[in-house]
């Protein structure tokens, strides 16, 4: 009792000392913004800024789950991310000459900024989704903060934290028993995590919707129904304004995880009739944003019509390039050629077909998740069995499926270890589903208390 008395005054304070940090955060952007803070200054400018913006948050999850080394653990999570995106800068500009999309985004972004500063609201985009999308969401952020791609770059990357800590709250929501500081440790700290995500770009955006999404999953499927629907339709619309087939293969998986899952708390707070809406709420967002796939795929010079085959084939032509090339089968969606697509997308590259630094550290990180999954094989089994008492590991298996094979045609490790970041975070779930030895524990434990329970009805016959 003492030691949580000690816990919630110590969490307590640090929230309180905290809730200074929204205020101080409009400040501060508001000055950004006046100052135009160039060069590096902004970086030792927004730093402060961001910690402070971030730690209420921080240290409310603390409290909920009265651990107080998870704030310690989250606050180091988000220094490694802020610099993560400086290595990104890095390596984009020393390694690559400047040849990324980030590029892209900050110069466009920054004639869209200048045109907004002035009062003239005309993008000149052709839309407002994709690759247009990103322009003008840079050129929003630079209309507050100034032309700064360091700012940008730590920005965004900030904005992917976000998106894992809404994924780590949906892990605790919808897996009570799962092992959340395993989770924590992988989904904060695996360096594809730490690193793709953290620039001006659709990754961190992506990072950011799918983890508000997979929260409102999370508060659908433990019996919160209308407020999820509402947190998840909002985070499926804010994927799909980038990638829009990714959207449609999330909200598809929530549909039958909703469908087919039967937990005991939304047993107790749904009605039959909210069931049904929700259902069909669900059925429909899947297939609206399903429907957007084609106009997406024809913006990425794909074309649809010729069927998905083609497309696949179309898009394995496209990624071949470039010294983090490799072959990969025949693409399309056969049965058989799924397993191979699936350690493909998870595990490759491996330790015999790196040729570089860089391919290296992504080869490294996907043997430690082979072993970590070959190790977890059983309590994954069960997870799966019993997929109607967990559906968010039904949700987690089917944006998978889909993603694996909508994915599979990539033929560049680079591109692949970019790309599955917006996987990874799910993937993770089954690496921390409830396990055996959690089972024996219990087990053990259940048999004692029944033991002592025996001898004192035997102390008190004798």
């Amino acid at each position: 009792m003492q030691r949580m008395s000690s816990l919630e005054t110590r969490v307590g304070f640090i929230a309180g000392a905290s809730l200074l940090g929204a205020p101080l955060t409009v400040l501060g952007l508001l000055l950004l913004w006046a100052t135009r803070v160039e060069g590096i200054w902004a970086v030792v400018f927004l730093v402060p800024l961001l910690f402070a913006a971030t730690a209420p948050a921080l240290s409310r999850q603390a409290a909920r789950e009265g651990h107080r080394a998870l704030m310690w653990l989250l606050l180091a999570a988000l220094g490694l991310k802020l610099i993560g995106s400086l290595v990104r800068y890095y390596v984009a500009f020393k390694t690559y000459d400047g040849a990324v999309d980030a590029v892209l985004y900050h110069d466009i972004g920054t004639q869209l900024s200048e045109r907004f500063r002035a009062g003239n609201f005309d993008t000149g985009l052709d839309s407002l989704t994709s690759t247009d999308f990103m322009i003008f969401l840079t050129g929003l952020v630079y209309t507050v903060i100034g032309p700064n791609i360091y700012a940008g770059f730590l920005l965004y990357s900030w904005l992917a934290f976000w998106g894992m800590f809404y994924l780590y709250r949906a892990f605790t929501i919808a897996v009570p028993g799962g092992n959340h500081r395993s989770y924590a440790r992988l989904l904060f700290f695996l360096p594809s995590m730490l690193y793709w995500p953290s620039s001006i770009g659709k990754e961190a955006w992506m990072l950011f919707s799918l983890g508000l999404a997979a929260f409102g999953v999370a508060r659908i499927l433990s019996g919160r129904t209308l407020r999820g629907l509402t947190v998840a339709g909002v985070g499926l619309w804010l994927a799909a304004l980038a990638r829009p087939h990714v959207a449609g293969m999330a909200a598809l998986g929530l549909a039958v995880a909703y469908m087919a899952g039967r937990t005991p708390q939304r047993q107790r707070r749904s009605t039959p009739a909210m069931k049904l809406l929700a259902a069909a709420a669900l059925v429909g967002l899947s297939v609206l944003l399903l429907s957007q796939t084609t106009a997406f795929l024809k913006d990425q010079g794909l074309d649809p019509e010729d069927g998905v085959t083609s497309v696949l084939e179309q898009n394995t032509e496209r990624t071949a390039q470039g010294g983090s090339s490799f072959k990969v089968p025949s693409a399309g969606f056969s049965p058989l050629h799924l397993p191979v697509a699936t350690v493909t997308i998870l595990f490759r590259p491996f330790l015999v077909e790196a040729h570089s630094l860089q391919v290296l550290i992504t080869a490294l990180e996907s043997t430690v998740l082979l072993v970590l999954t070959v190790s977890r094989a059983g309590a994954i089994g069960r997870a799966l069995r019993g997929f109607r008492r967990m559906p968010y590991v039904t949700f987690v298996v089917l944006y998978g499926l889909l993603f694996t094979m909508a994915f599979s045609s990539i033929a560049n490790f680079g591109i692949l270890a970019r790309e599955r970041t917006q996987l990874l975070p799910f993937f993770l779930v089954l690496l921390a589903v409830p396990g055996a030895g959690i089972r024996r524990r219990r087990t053990v434990t259940s048999a004692s208390h029944a033991t002592r329970r025996v001898d004192a009805r035997q102390l008190t016959r004798a």
